[in-house]
C-alpha cells in the first residue's frame, strides 16, 4: 500500500465527508437496490460528525437507516493509503442463487477496526436498520478510484498498477462489490418498507472494438507484424495485396467479422476510432481517408455505435487530447459520443478532461493487465469529482474484460480465457450489471481466441444492450 498522500489528496481532505459526498454515496447504493428516483426524492437526511448519516426512508415516520461515523484516526489512515477491509454477511438468508454468487461482503476503506463485522445490516428496532460500517463512504471511495489519486507505483505506461490496489491485495478485484452492497441494501429496505417493490434489474451486454491499426497504406510495419507477432503470414500477404487489389486489409476484414457477429446475434457493439500521429504506440492511420470514412458510414448505417479512442500520447497532454477529440468528433458528427483512452492510460483526472470536451461517456475504467471490476461495479454511473465536490456531467461505463489482458498479461490459452470471461458474465448477471467486453479485431487472427469469441457471442445472443443516454 502507498505511504503518503499526494497534493491532490490533501486538497480533498476536508471534502470526502461533505454532505454532498455522503448523499452521493447513498444515492448510488439506492440505485443499485432498485430504489426509483421518485422514492429517493422523498428521503430525508440527517448528518452527524465524521460522516455519520441517517436516512429517513418513509415521509412522516421514523423509519430510517443509520450509517456510523468514520473515526478521525481511520480517516487519517485512508488519506495515508492505509486501507482497512472488513467482511460482513447478509442481514437475512438470501435466495440460494444470491448466496452462491455473494457468500459475503467485502468493504474496503472500512469505518470499522474489525475485520469481521457480522451482518452488514441489522434491525435493532422495528423502525431502525443499522449498517455496521459507513457504506456510503466506502461506496464513494471505490467508485471514484480514490486510491489512484494517492502516490503509488506506476507501470511502464504510467498506469496505476492493478497489483497495487486494495482489491487485488484482498482478493476481490473480480467482484462487483458496490453492486453487491445494493442487494444487501435492498434486503434492509424491504424490512422497513414491506410493501415496496424494487425496480427490476436487467443484465446487459456491451461490446467494444478499438481500432488501433489499419495496416497499409498507413503503416507498413503493422502489416509485417501479422507474421512476426501474430504468426499469421496470410494476413501479411492480404495487407500487402490490399492496395493493389482494392480489397480489405486483414484488419478491416476481421473488424467486419466481429461487427457481423454482433449483428447476427443481436448484440450492441461500438467501434472506437483513433486520429493520432504516428509514434511508438500509435500507427498513425487517418480516419478521414475516403475509404475509412466510407467504412465508418457503412458501420453507422448498420446500427453499429461509433466512438473515439484518444491515442497513447493524449494521456496527461491536454493539447494533444483536445486536438484528437476535436478531429474525431468533427468526423463522427454526433453529439452522443464517448470513448476510451488508448492502452487504458487513465486516472480520475481524465473525467474532468472528458467532461470539459462535452463527451457523453468514458469507457476507460477497467484493468489493463487483468479482468474484473476496477471500480467495484458493473453498473454505469456518473462519477464523483472530489476536487470539485460534485457529480460529474459524464457517464462512466466500466470495462469488465479486455482480450489483450487475457492474452498478453495473463497469458491464458483460449479455453481458460473463455472460462474466466464466463465467470465475469455470471457476476454481472447476478447484480443486473453491464458485461462490457473490449475485443480487438486483431485478436481474431488467433484461431483459438477467435473460436472462443464466437462461442461467447453465441452464448450471449439476444442480450439487451446499454445506451449511454439512460442516466442522462
Amino acid at each position: 500500500m502507498v505511504q503518503a498522500a499526494t497534493s491532490r489528496a490533501v486538497e480533498v481532505q476536508a471534502r470526502p465527508l461533505s454532505r454532498e459526498t455522503l448523499r452521493y454515496g447513498v444515492q448510488e447504493l439506492a440505485r443499485r437496490a432498485g430504489v426509483s428516483a421518485e422514492l429517493y426524492s422523498t428521503w430525508r437526511f440527517e448528518f452527524g460528525d465524521f460522516g455519520a448519516t441517517t436516512v429517513f426512508v418513509r415521509p412522516g415516520t421514523s423509519r430510517r437507516v443509520e450509517f456510523p461515523k468514520m473515526p478521525a484516526a481511520l480517516w487519517a489512515d485512508v488519506l495515508a493509503g492505509r486501507f482497512r477491509v472488513s467482511s460482513a454477511y447478509w442481514m437475512k438468508p438470501p435466495k440460494a442463487e444470491q448466496q452462491n454468487a455473494i457468500p459475503d461482503f467485502r468493504i474496503p476503506f472500512s469505518s470499522s477496526e474489525r475485520k469481521h463485522v457480522g451482518p452488514l445490516f441489522s434491525q435493532p428496532q422495528p423502525d431502525v436498520v443499522a449498517c455496521a460500517v459507513n457504506l456510503p463512504i466506502a461506496t464513494v471511495l471505490t467508485l471514484s478510484r480514490f486510491e489512484e489519486t494517492l502516490k503509488s507505483q506506476r507501470d511502464e505506461h504510467g498506469r496505476f498498477r492493478t497489483n497495487g490496489s486494495v482489491a487485488w491485495a484482498r482478493g476481490f478485484h473480480d467482484r462487483p462489490i458496490v453492486d453487491e452492497y445494493g442487494l444487501a441494501f435492498e434486503q434492509a429496505l424491504r424490512s422497513l418498507l414491506p410493501a415496496w417493490e424494487p425496480t427490476g434489474r436487467k443484465f446487459r451486454v456491451m461490446l467494444g472494438h478499438d481500432v488501433d491499426e489499419i495496416g497499409l497504406p498507413f503503416n507498413f510495419q503493422s502489416a509485417i507484424a501479422h507474421t512476426l507477432r501474430r504468426k499469421s503470414p496470410a494476413s501479411t500477404l492480404r495487407d500487402l495485396l490490399a492496395p493493389a487489389l482494392g480489397i480489405d486489409t486483414a484488419y478491416m476484414r476481421f473488424l467486419r467479422e466481429v461487427v457481423s457477429l454482433s449483428r447476427r446475434h443481436k448484440l450492441s457493439s461500438t467501434i472506437y476510432w483513433k486520429c493520432s500521429v504516428k509514434g511508438p504506440h500509435d500507427t498513425g492511420y487517418d480516419p478521414r481517408d475516403p475509404k475509412l470514412r466510407e467504412a465508418i458510414e457503412t458501420f453507422r448505417d448498420a446500427g453499429i455505435g461509433v466512438g473515439i479512442h484518444p491515442g497513447y500520447e493524449t494521456y496527461k497532454r491536454p493539447e494533444r487530447f483536445i486536438f484528437e477529440v476535436t478531429a474525431l468528433t468533427s468526423l463522427l458528427g454526433t453529439r452522443q459520443v464517448g470513448g476510451r483512452q488508448d492502452f487504458l492510460r487513465w486516472d480520475p483526472s481524465c473525467w474532468i478532461s472528458w467532461e470539459a470536451e462535452r463527451l457523453v461517456y468514458d469507457a476507460s475504467v477497467g484493468f489493463a493487465d487483468a479482468i474484473g471490476f476496477r471500480a467495484g461495479t458493473a453498473i454505469p454511473y456518473t462519477p464523483w469529482l472530489f476536487a470539485e465536490n460534485r457529480e460529474a456531467r459524464l457517464l462512466e461505463i466500466p470495462v469488465t474484460a479486455m482480450d489483450s489482458a487475457l492474452r498478453g498479461y495473463m497469458k491464458l490459452n483460449a479455453n481458460d480465457a473463455l472460462s474466466r470471461i464466463r465467470r465475469m458474465v455470471e457476476r454481472c448477471r447476478a447484480v443486473g450489471g453491464v458485461f462490457h467486453l473490449v475485443w480487438h479485431s486483431t485478436t481474431m487472427m488467433d484461431r483459438g481466441y477467435a473460436k472462443a469469441y464466437r462461442t461467447l457471442v453465441e452464448e450471449l445472443s439476444g442480450a439487451p444492450g446499454f445506451s449511454s443516454d439512460e442516466l442522462a
